[in-house]
């Protein structure tokens, strides 16, 4: 890597790379302006009075934040959506019923689009979309207001080509100044028409990127023809292009500004690379690579990577991925399978094989599409229908005469609780959509055909669900009930009760051997491992028939995000039968803790590839595991913790994300963290400072179980 970008980086982890916002004077006629023409005109008037930044380490320009108070932001960040704001502050990490609490969206945009049509083909579709709603006054304010965001944007660009040539002007080194004219040439085409060569390309991703700084999607895709053509002829070299590309991720990762409490985790920008092609062969090119290499060249934060893993990856791929993984210290990368993800895609969410093999991952590790929303945001408890079933319904359960009388019990509980989830998620939904959020509707497919913005779910494409905190404590009670009380009999549900009423101080014994000789999941067990299928079984059953706000078809998932939502319900929820105490925080994701998984990681592994047949846990489903760290940095070892990984993908796995500090160094992080400010852990779908987490997020990372192969 160059000694330039390398200087850049650096000097993105001490200051923002963007110039000071500037404030604007607004006409104030603006407050007789319908909301999304107010909300467009002053985006448009914000961003062309920006000043531009301009030092002599960048090669791309057109970095600014949208962040005045008197801005409505992206349809991600929602800085000044005032309504979203309002619901927020009533149910963002507020616990509704114990089971349900408000949480992000993420989104990814359509830069492919952008690359071979410009902004001015979404100028193009608001033309016809005006033909088509001709008589329908609000629809066409709303294409008014897509117009002048779009109009606004492309005078940014030329404001920046404008700035580049003075500069170019005054420059008496003659090869900045050719630098600085190539700059202000690609102003001049992107993002506004098509870009032309690979340089321009990512020139048009990075202007575009502040409008909607989420996700960059599938760019290893988006940009392959571009690439491959200047490679071919020779207008770029590929040391040229990595050092480009890693300009371009210092400048996303630098997004997030450095006094931000989020400014040392990773999930703010996702994107993924490889998966199946609309072909059907493996999509891992030599730009994926690329990118790589570009992003194990800089010390960054973000953006977090996911390889998207087929049947057709080379192992040699996937050797390579989990090779870098292993020596980067920051903990960006994480693994996905598409086998069972994209039989989810079209059996669950009613998408096409050409459509589904175009996902991507965002934010902590939803999926989605580029040009598309992922209309999710509801984090829940799956543990309160199995304490409604135990406590509220004591004497119901206790007369089952065997276990399948038990379950359906259970089972109706958790249809309550479905049903209850699915309502919130509706009313949290409909909150969001009432603010005109018309700045990046031009990054998103559908909006402007359906001259409707992404938080009204204009995007084309319709994909969502929710996220289930404890699924593995679900799985894992209804394993001890079904073997203790009736399979073994080794007690009766009725002193079971007593037991977890008492928080187990009446009888310690059956808590010890229950963690002693239950049959948990995580172990290749018959008995947990069909548990986990017939609850996953279930969930898909119950969800199947329902939709979301905007017909969306519903994924479930299992990660918590940034907020420890999984620590919060268990300390609402009373012991369970196994053997967590009254007040113990749930397991985030899928898999096991706590030393419940005895038999090692292959165990472990073909457990969690066999938990759902339907793929209803193909949203965003996270399965974090502790490995030790010998298996990892020693060659001998590690060959074979590849060759397991692609037999766990091969089995039907779908997620995997490695953390291989030991349980000693991470106790010794706690009780010195001065000493290991620059030890990285992966949390949740995200990786972060492990002595900056929340106490309880560094408890639960150290309570995971140490897979030893």
């Amino acid at each position: 890597m160059s000694e330039r970008v390398t200087r850049l980086a650096a000097l993105s982890r001490e200051q923002d790379l963007i110039a000071p916002s500037i404030p604007v004077e607004y006409d104030g006629l603006d407050l007789a302006l319908p909301e999304p023409m107010f909300n467009a005109k002053r985006i448009a008037e914000y961003i062309v009075a920006q000043p531009v930044y301009l030092t002599e380490e960048n090669r791309f320009t057109g970095m600014l934040r949208l962040g005045a108070a008197e801005v409505p932001a992206d349809v991600f960040t929602r800085t000044n959506h005032k309504h979203i704001r309002a619901a927020q502050a009533i149910y963002y990490r507020k616990y509704v019923e114990q089971l349900v609490t408000f949480e992000w969206q993420h989104s990814a945009p359509n830069y492919r689009f952008i690359l071979d049509h410009g902004i001015e083909g979404r100028l193009a579709a608001i033309r016809d979309a005006r033909v088509r709603f001709a008589d329908d006054t609000d629809k066409l304010t709303m294409l008014d207001a897509f117009e002048t965001v779009c109009r606004g944007i492309i005078a940014w660009s030329e404001k920046c080509a404008d700035a580049h040539e003075a500069a170019a002007a005054a420059c008496t080194d003659d090869v900045r100044k050719q630098e600085l004219l190539r700059l202000a040439a690609a102003c001049r085409q992107v993002p506004a028409k098509p870009a032309r060569s690979f340089y321009e390309g990512l020139q048009s991703i990075i202007m575009c990127f502040q409008f909607l700084p989420d996700s960059v999607g599938t760019i290893d895709r988006a940009l392959w023809d571009l690439y491959r053509r200047d490679i071919e002829s020779g207008a770029i070299t590929r040391d040229e292009a990595r050092d480009l590309i890693a300009e371009i991720f210092v400048h996303l990762s630098n997004f997030t500004p450095v006094g931000n409490g989020n400014a040392d985790r990773s999930a703010e920008c996702h994107f993924a690379i490889g998966g199946y092609t609309p072909d059907g062969e493996d999509g891992f090119t030599d730009l994926s690579r690329l990118m790589v290499e570009a992003l194990m060249s800089i010390d960054t934060r973000r953006p977090a990577i996911s390889l998207r893993w087929t049947n057709k990856t080379p192992f040699e791929v996937l050797h390579f991925m989990l090779d870098c993984e292993r020596h980067d210290k920051n903990k960006r990368f994480a693994f996905v399978s598409d086998e069972p993800r994209i039989k989810a895609l079209m059996n669950i969410s009613g998408f096409s094989y050409e459509d589904a093999v175009k996902y991507t991952m965002v934010g902590c590790n939803e999926p989605s599409f580029p040009g598309a929303l992922w209309i999710g945001g509801c984090t829940s408890n799956a543990v309160r229908s199995l304490v409604n079933t135990l406590y509220n319904r004591s004497d119901e359960v206790i007369a089952c005469r065997d276990f399948d009388a038990f379950y359906a019990i259970f089972r109706e509980e958790l249809a309550r609780d479905i049903e209850r989830i699915l309502f919130y998620a509706g009313k949290f939904n409909a909150m969001r959509a009432k603010d005109a959020s018309v700045l990046s509707a031009f990054l998103l497919d559908g909006c402007i055909e359906n001259a409707t913005p992404p938080n009204r779910f204009g995007c084309e494409k319709k994909i969502g669900g929710f996220n289930l905190m404890g699924i593995t404590c679900v799985i894992d009670s209804l394993s001890m009930v079904k073997q203790f009380v009736f399979d073994e009999q080794r007690t009766s549900m009725a002193h079971l009760i007593d037991v977890l009423r008492s928080n187990w101080e009446s009888d310690p014994d059956l808590r010890t051997e229950i963690l002693k000789t239950g049959r948990f999941f995580g172990n290749n067990d018959p008995l947990s491992d069909g548990m986990a299928r017939r609850y996953t079984t279930d969930l898909y059953e119950l969800t199947r028939d329902r939709r979301l706000t905007g017909d969306a078809r519903i994924l479930i998932g299992t990660l918590a995000g940034y907020n420890p939502h999984h620590m919060k319900y268990g300390a609402m929820m009373p012991a369970t039968p196994d053997g967590r105490f009254d007040g113990d925080g749930l397991m985030v994701g899928t898999g096991q803790a706590g030393g419940k998984d005895r038999k090692g990681m292959l165990a472990l592994m073909k457990s969690l590839a066999q938990m759902d047949p339907n793929g209803i846990l193909c949203g965003p489903n996270v399965c974090n595991m502790l490995i030790d760290e010998v298996l990892i940095r020693d060659d001998r070892y590690f060959e074979s913790v590849c060759r397991m990984i692609e037999q766990y993908f091969r089995m039907g796995g779908i997620h995997v994300q490695l953390n291989y500090v030991s349980r000693e160094e991470l106790e010794a992080a706690r009780k010195t963290p001065e000493n290991y400010r620059s030890l990285k852990v992966r949390v949740s779908g995200y990786s972060a400072s492990f002595v900056g987490l929340p106490d309880e997020h560094q408890r639960e990372i150290i309570n995971r179980t140490v897979q030893k192969g």
